[in-house]
């Protein structure tokens, strides 16, 4: 979930999220079910647009970029009720600016 993520012009070295990338074939591909990213900033969109060719189509197939709602309704039908919960909870107090970030370490 990249809610109120910053990103600055010192973040568009491509390395790291090639490295990321290689690292997720390589080791997590075969047991990540899926991942979504949440809200993804214009300027992380270019990056990732950079470096998409590098990334091999196992993993893309694994890979959604969603906005805010179409992840909770994708959530809400993909998993059972519990998990579901758990994580829509953990989007919504990432949104809550009112708790800091050891709160949610906590809860």
């Amino acid at each position: 979930d990249l809610h109120g993520q910053q990103f600055h012009l010192s973040d568009l070295n491509p390395a790291p999220v090639v490295e990321m990338i290689q690292c997720q074939g390589a080791y997590f591909a075969s047991r990540l079910h899926e991942t979504i990213i949440i809200g993804m900033p214009r300027m992380a969109t270019a990056l990732k647009d950079t470096v998409w060719s590098l990334v091999p189509e196992k993993t893309k197939d694994k890979i959604r970029y969603m906005s805010e709602e179409e992840a909770q309704l994708h959530i809400k039908t993909q998993c059972d009720e519990e998990v579901a919960g758990r994580i829509l909870a953990a989007m919504q107090q990432n949104r809550d600016n009112r708790l800091t970030l050891e709160q949610r370490k906590k809860s």
